[in-house]
């Protein structure tokens, strides 16, 4: 209708193009659009550039004396003139941009000049209102607020005056049209917009109620032996946040990228469409979209790339905060459990030695004891269970030394024979021995005094025996206390003792030895601090923090070769969660499952760049300034794809969306992706 309006005469219309010819006139009318638009901005925002910088001109002019020609200037023009404006149309024409060619590109031509024109102002008033203050502030602010409608309110000004002009219009026209367009667009895009988001709140889905949420999150979170309640009261309102949007955009999510969700911002780690979901086209695009952007200069295009590496060292402060950024070596840790062990065991010696001298010290230790009485009743025991054949030569010689009276068996060799006894049955792997040993011991224990003197010296004794045996029953339940006392070197100790899949690092005997040091809290951490260093350890390979990369499946591997119940004696459940939740957090951002083709060995992402630019070349390459804008386009198109990728609510919508409707949905790659995609295959 606008061009019928706005044409020259009445015209015979010429027949219709079959489509495939409009659809070549249209592609072959792309690179002069394109130019004409670049015609719009130059002449645009130079017209504004020339109006702000027109009072430092004038300004100028005025000092230059009056009335004095200068050499290359138009007759009778005089040094007040000689500071002119820029032609940046001339400019425009310089480097060939075509110009408008009839009455409706000059129509688009003066509302594009309008809105590029319209730029400048406001973006010199938004920086003047940080830097100011009181009137002049306030005035900015004004100036570059609500950039939109402005921009809407100047282009539609300048194509209604435009407009006018072409349909024969004067100058008050014109200006009335401007001024009337120029109020009632930015009024008619407000209603419109308020038009539209009742409408799209009407059509949105709604989230369920906030018990009902906090209902789906504990579902999906039961796999994991957590609950919402489990977790700080920072992650759960993240959460809530997040899934509550994802109903609010999808309807539904899907109880694993909850749970995903869940360990994201349990750990620290920024999720991405990728890490929530196991769909591996997703897993694949987005991997290779880091890539392709990592090797651009585009900060917003490598925010994927970035954001992948922030989560490893994430993850990696998460294992220092849990004990793994500990100063101490496997030796120098390994000595703080120990000396906790070697003060226990010092403490226990000198109260058993305490009670031993107590008893030397009392009367009757020279009380003799009835040796036949020993003898029959020692001997008779061994017949009767058909032991006599085990007991060591020593013991049997003492026991008929006694009995034959070569052998004073006084209250003072009693104990002596007693403590022998003792070591023979803790030094034998032999059953039957220890047992013929403890009748040998047992009849000791019922020879009854000849004279009644000495009761007080053997109740003495035993009370010191009683003592003594109690600990070394603790130090054989606890072999970590035992390779103390042999003493173990403090590396090997840690390996065996704490961190160690062997037979002495069970849980029972890790918590016999947690028994053992419970009195010191330095052990206690100590033990922590080993076990999350040697999960870091394996998991970084021994790199340093800097530059080390965790393997999820290192570390896991070792976190489940320590287990639950071995972490639960020295780490709390959040702890332990925790723990665990880097553990999953490394594997799915190291995920490739089947039907994957992630570019790993990124030989693609240099091609890949070129594939892009040849793409755009067809175009851009009959642009002026059109090479120079591929890359920038590339990187724009990398970065909102980016950007989308790390929407947490929208990939939890999205992975709902994509199993209701049983198909895979991507990130809309571009070729370049896809051609990284293909490579390895």
């Amino acid at each position: 209708m606008l061009q019928s309006q706005l044409g020259a005469g009445p015209q015979v219309p010429a027949p219709a193009k079959p489509f495939g010819q409009q659809l070549n006139d249209n592609i072959a009318d792309i690179p002069r659009q394109a130019g004409l638009t670049a015609r719009y901005g130059i002449e645009g925002v130079g017209g504004a550039l020339n109006m702000l910088a027109t009072p430092v001109r004038a300004g100028l002019n005025l000092l230059l004396p009056k009335q004095q020609t200068l050499p290359g200037l138009v007759a009778g023009a005089s040094r007040r003139d000689a500071i002119q404006p820029i032609n940046f149309k001339g400019l425009a024409d310089a480097v060939g941009l075509p110009e408008p060619r009839n009455a409706l590109e000059r129509v688009v031509s003066d509302a594009s000049r309008t809105v590029a024109g319209g730029l400048v102002p406001m973006a010199a008033a938004g920086r003047i209102a940080q830097g100011a203050s009181g009137v002049t502030k306030g005035v900015a602010q004004t100036l570059s607020a609500n950039p939109l409608q402005q921009l809407v309110s100047a282009g539609s000004a300048g194509g209604a005056g435009g407009y006018v002009r072409e349909t024969g219009g004067n100058d008050s026209s014109q200006m009335l049209a401007s001024v009337a367009a120029g109020v009632a667009a930015p009024l008619a895009m407000n209603k419109l917009s308020q038009v539209a988001g009742a409408v799209g709140r009407m059509a949105r889905p709604q989230a369920p109620p906030p018990a009902q949420i906090d209902i789906h999150i504990n579902n999906a979170l039961q796999p994991s032996g957590m609950t919402l309640n489990d977790l700080p009261a920072s992650v759960q309102a993240g959460i809530r946040k997040d899934v509550t949007e994802a109903f609010n955009i999808g309807g539904s999510v899907t109880p694993m990228a909850v749970r995903r969700l869940a360990d994201y911002r349990l750990t620290g780690a920024t999720p991405t469409a990728a890490g929530l979901t196991d769909n591996p086209a997703v897993i694949t695009q987005q991997r290779n979209l880091a890539k392709l952007g990592i090797n651009s200069k585009d900060s917003a295009a490598q925010a994927l790339g970035q954001t992948e590496n922030a989560n490893n060292r994430v993850l990696i402060s998460g294992l220092n905060d849990l004990g793994a950024g500990t100063p101490d070596t496997a030796i120098s840790g390994g000595r703080r459990v120990m000396g906790a062990l070697s003060s226990r065991n010092d403490a226990a010696k000198s109260a058993i030695d305490a009670r031993y001298a107590a008893a030397r010290a009392t009367d009757g230790r020279s009380a003799a004891l009835d040796p036949h009485t020993f003898s029959n009743r020692a001997n008779d025991a061994l017949d009767e269970a058909l032991l006599g054949g085990k007991l060591p030569a020593d013991v049997r010689s003492l026991l008929n030394k006694a009995a034959s009276g070569k052998m004073p068996l006084t209250v003072d060799t009693a104990e002596q024979f007693k403590t022998r006894i003792g070591d023979l049955q803790r030094s034998s792997t032999d059953a039957s021995e220890r047992k013929a040993l403890g009748l040998v011991r047992q009849a000791l224990d019922d020879t009854p005094l000849l004279d009644g003197q000495g009761q007080d010296a053997i109740n003495a004794f035993n009370r010191a025996r009683s003592l003594n045996r109690a600990w070394m029953g603790i130090v054989e339940k606890t072999p970590a206390l035992q390779a103390v006392r042999d003493g173990i070197e403090p590396d090997k100790f840690v390996q065996q003792f704490i961190v160690g899949g062997g037979a002495k690092a069970n849980v029972a005997d890790l918590a016999a030895l947690r028994q053992s040091v419970k009195a010191s809290p330095d052990a206690l951490q100590a033990v922590r601090e080993q076990i999350a260093a040697h999960l870091k350890a394996k998991a970084l390979n021994g790199a340093a923090d800097e530059v080390g990369n965790l393997s999820q499946s290192a570390y896991n591997k070792s976190l489940n070769a320590i287990g639950d119940e071995k972490l639960a004696l020295f780490f709390t459940r959040p702890e332990v969660d925790q723990l665990r939740a880097i553990g999953r957090v490394a594997s799915y951002e190291q995920v490739q499952p089947r039907g994957s083709a992630v570019n790993n060995s990124n030989t693609a992402a240099a091609i890949g760049n070129i594939f892009d630019r040849l793409a755009a070349s067809s175009l851009l390459s009959k642009v002026p300034f059109g090479k120079s804008l591929q890359e920038p386009i590339q990187n724009i198109a990398v970065g909102f794809k980016s950007s989308a990728a790390m929407n947490a609510p929208k990939a939890l919508a999205g992975n709902a969306l994509q199993r209701a409707a049983g198909r895979p949905v991507g990130l809309a790659m571009s070729p370049a992706v896809l051609m990284q995609q293909q490579e390895e295959n």
